[in-house]
């Protein structure tokens, strides 16, 4: 029989770990309020890591109590260097005490007392219990509790909770070369600068391991103090006796105190679900939900939370399998006037998976199934033009609203098997993204929203190897997973609907955003050519040339070794070549391309590996990549352009990622002309020019810029006459092309500190441009200033069309955090306001070549050009219609300008 196991959590620990690794990056934030959460998150993830990694029978936590211990009235000295408590972490003890309390772990604390001395205190009880204990800490000087029975789970050096190794009294003494009971001596002669232990002066770790593998322990080193040698050694020792025996004490951990300690009471898994799931969703840690232990009075098959909503609701999920029950259906949604509908398939690539079947409900609570793709079912299977009989006339009815969960994938898959749907009226993914919801996938937003823990996909087809596709899962088990999905949807557009209007985000939504959905079904189903011959050719090319560049650097090397692991090339680089150190990480030296930026004038070695890497990149990620994702259904490149990815509103391209084709440099336009457009079509591009520095000047109102823009002058001369108070005929390309680093610096929030980093001048002469360009151009510094206070005060931002980006973390108290929300909302109007211009742009166009029944077509938005596959016969037209209707997509203050190129592929325009 297995000895049951005690898991003990130093909670204090554990939460200062939590909090310091987000401590210089961004924190994590309750979107609405701007309570920072990082830390509640660190420590609840490190709690459900090891609860799902140990499964403990048993657990317990403790804490430290405010106020000084018997450590602080022994030397005044103890902890004294330690800053206060950070108040942004203050902030946070609560609420990891109120989630130590949803789990029911039981807390033991005690005044004058650490938690280190009430962990060795509970071990000693829970061992005499019969149990194991495993103590989960980020503090070393639990080390000194490690016995047969006791084991101390510490993360390794540098690294989190996700890397961690299990200490017992071997790997102990591999840490500190001596035993776990001698652990607290060593520190009490080496000392120990965290907790401002003085230790003996003079007495460094080997000697301390010497001296106490010699004698076993402090009384022992003094009871034999006359046969320590060297003498000076001897001398150190007893002059600095009781300084060793006042670090010995504070070094040890009390094991002895009185507490209240039933096993009993420590059960795991007896946690408060009803306690937990609303605290979860409160704090917006969606990601942890399904992460929840089941307690053990759980039924064996209940894996996972049931999909039903809460009990008020009454839940009426059916599966359609009979002709009479298809036909009354029909005459349900039609009756219904509006419903929401879900797909399931066979995969997430729209261009290859099969629909295996639709879910659709026309209210809360309501929901019907439609299989048609299941293969092992026992019961009906529909035929597509069965269902295209009976609900065609419901799909294509444009006045019949259709609502949807990231509407652009179901409606292809619905459109590739076969089926027509007008009248889509409301993305819940949408609506949620324009609202600010960070968790925006539909079990995220019906925990967070409506509070209901929806079935993971994962409980019907499973994980890993043993995972199914759903066609092959139970009938039943699916139909009411699906229209749980559906009902979810439409329960979430009664919730979010009201919202988009009580936030003045409606019109945005309704006339922007859904609109544009149909128009990026359509490029993502057009593609693009893509010459797979011209990258087969290259990719040869760029083989020989990595085999060459790869023989040379073995030569300057010595010696062959693996150049893309960090860890032999930092070797090769810092410790046989002896080049200047940059950072270091926990996994050894940094050799990311900014370390061998700056070394690449120091050795020949470097520059090849730059040249490598750069080569070897764009061999993996394009040139060889592209060609295999070819659909083979029409032989041309499909992206997926993403609505509801960025913060700016921008659209984004994935898999592959087509707005982040090389532009520069030969390869990269070498790699551009391998799009093509097919016999008897041109590829037309239609650039907005300088868009983000004319919304800035329409945002700001600043007189200078807008007469500028509105004087058709080169931008950037412009402002280089005013940096340095020159006539236009003596501005040279130099200070042109450093104006323009300070005009889009501007828009980024950049600093003089900024400033400096990007050019080559001093902070003193970066801080003057800096401050010479807002005395150019004041309106901009009003109009930022503003921004950044209405930032603090509304919690948000907003473009020229009202979308917002909400910055919690403007009115943080940690200075980087706070500095980087600044420019956040410095940038985030700007963009905004941009994304919102190109995003009209494509709606006019396309609206407007609909109506003239043209065969042009739009194929990609790239940044802040779209670009177009045009008959030649057709050019003409649309050189004049596509700039035409972009200049007068949105109405500015300025002038939109927009520049023209054409050619037979995307690389040689012109």
């Amino acid at each position: 029989m297995n000895t049951p196991l005690l898991v003990i959590f130093d909670a204090s620990a554990l939460v200062h770990r939590a909090f310091h690794a987000f401590k210089y990056s961004r924190q994590l934030t309750v979107s609405k309020t701007g309570e920072v959460t990082s830390a509640v998150f660190g420590f609840t993830n490190i709690l459900l890591k090891v609860l799902a990694d140990l499964k403990p029978d048993y657990y317990a936590i403790a804490f430290d109590r405010k106020g000084p211990t018997f450590r602080h009235e022994l030397s005044d000295k103890y902890k004294a260097h330690r800053p206060e408590t950070a108040p942004e972490l203050i902030a946070q003890l609560g609420r990891v005490r109120q989630m130590v309390e949803a789990f029911d772990i039981p807390i033991f604390e005690q005044q004058g007392y650490e938690a280190d001395d009430l962990i060795g205190t509970l071990a000693g009880c829970a061992v005499r219990a019969g149990t194991r204990v495993i103590i989960v800490t980020g503090d070393a000087d639990a080390m000194q509790l490690v016995n047969d029975d006791i084991k101390v789970l510490y993360p390794k050096p540098g690294g989190t909770f996700s890397d961690t190794r299990l200490f017992d009294a071997e790997a102990v003494n591999e840490k500190f070369g001596v035993p776990p009971s001698l652990v607290a001596a060593y520190k009490a002669l080496v000392g120990d600068t965290s907790d401002n232990i003085k230790g003996v002066p003079g007495i460094g770790q080997k000697t301390a391991v010497r001296l106490l593998n010699d004698y076993d322990g402090i009384d022992a080193i003094y009871e034999n103090i006359e046969l320590i040698r060297p003498e000076k050694l001897r001398e150190t020792l007893r002059r600095e006796e009781s300084a060793a025996r006042q670090s010995l004490t504070l070094s040890t951990i009390v094991t002895d105190l009185p507490v209240d300690f039933k096993l009993e009471q420590c059960h795991a898994g007896r946690f408060n679900r009803e306690k937990v799931v609303p605290l979860l969703r409160e704090l917006e840690f969606t990601s942890l939900i399904n992460r929840l232990p089941q307690p053990p009075s759980a039924s064996a098959s209940a894996e996972v939370p049931s999909v039903l909503p809460p009990p008020e609701i009454d839940c009426r999920y059916q599966l359609v399998d009979t002709p009479e029950q298809l036909a009354a259906l029909a005459a349900r949604l039609t009756e219904a006037g509006r419903f929401a509908l879900d797909t399931e398939t066979t995969g997430l690539d729209t261009m290859t998976a099969e629909l295996v079947g639709l879910s659709v409900a026309p209210a809360t609570g309501e929901g019907y199934y439609l299989p048609v793709g299941h293969l092992e079912a026992v019961g009906r299977q529909w035929l597509i033009s069965e269902l295209s009989t009976a609900l065609d006339p419901v799909l294509a009815d444009p006045n019949i609203k259709k609502i949807a969960h990231n509407a652009k994938y179901d409606l292809q898959i619905l459109r590739r098997a076969g089926f027509t749907v007008a009248g889509l009226d409301f993305d819940t993914m949408l609506a949620a993204h324009l609202l600010g919801e960070k968790s925006l996938s539909l079990k995220g937003l019906a925990f967070s929203r409506l509070g209901v823990e929806m079935t993971p996909i994962t409980a019907l087809i499973g994980e890993g190897k043993r995972q199914i596709c759903i066609s092959r899962c139970d009938l039943k088990e699916t139909a009411d997973y699906a229209c749980a999905d559906a009902d979810m949807t439409f329960r979430l557009y009664e919730l979010l609907a009201p919202e988009l209007e009580r936030e003045n985000q409606s019109r945005l939504f309704h006339e922007v955003e859904m609109p544009l959905v149909p128009v990026i079904m359509d490029m993502e189903s057009a593609g693009i050519t893509l010459d797979t011959g011209l990258l087969k050719g290259m990719s040869g090319r760029l083989a020989a040339q990595l085999e060459k560049i790869e023989t040379g650097i073995y030569e300057l090397a010595g010696h062959p070794f693996n150049i893309a692991s960090p860890k032999q090339l930092g070797a090769v680089l810092f410790d046989e070549l002896h080049l200047p150190t940059g950072r270091k990480t926990h996994t050894g030296y940094c050799t990311d391309a900014a370390v061998l930026d700056e070394l690449k004038d120091q050795h020949e070695i470097v520059r090849l590996i730059l040249e490598y890497r750069t080569l070897a990149k764009l061999k993996s990620t394009y040139v060889d990549t592209l060609p295999v994702m070819v659909a083979a259904e029409d032989g041309r490149l499909h992206t997926s352009f993403n609505q509801a990815r960025t913060a700016t509103g921008r659209l984004s391209s994935s898999e592959p990622n087509l707005q982040n084709i090389p532009v520069r440099g030969e390869l990269g336009r070498e790699i551009r002309r391998a799009f093509t457009a097919p016999p008897g079509h041109l590829l037309l591009a239609a650039d907005y020019s300088q868009i983000d520095l004319r919304a800035l000047a329409h945002l700001s109102g600043d007189r200078e810029l807008i007469n500028a823009f509105q004087n058709d002058d080169d931008i950037h001369t412009a402002t280089a006459m005013r940096l340095y108070g020159l006539p236009q005929a003596e501005i040279t390309p130099d200070m042109r092309r450093f104006a323009k680093t300070v005009n889009f610096g501007v828009i980024y929030g950049m600093s003089g500190y900024g400033l400096e980093q990007a050019t080559e001048l001093t902070r003193e002469e970066s801080t003057r441009f800096i401050t010479t360009y807002f005395e150019r151009y004041p309106g901009v510094r009003a109009y930022l200033d503003a921004t950044k206070g209405q930032a603090r005060a509304r919690g948000y931002v907003e473009t020229i069309l009202g979308r917002r980006r909400y910055i919690p973390d403007i009115n943080a108290a940690n200075r980087q955090v706070r500095e980087a929300a600044e420019r956040m909302a410095i940038n985030m109007p700007v963009q905004g306001t941009s994304a919102d211009i190109i995003k009209v742009a494509m709606l006019d166009v396309r609206r407007e070549m609909a109506r003239q029944k043209l065969q042009s077509r739009l194929l990609l938005q790239v940044h802040d050009e779209l670009i177009f596959e045009v008959p030649q016969q057709e050019m003409f037209f649309m050189s004049e219609l596509a700039p035409r209707l972009m200049a007068e997509a949105v109405k500015l203050d300025v002038p939109l300008k927009v520049d023209l190129k054409y050619g037979a592929n995307w690389g040689e325009m012109e």
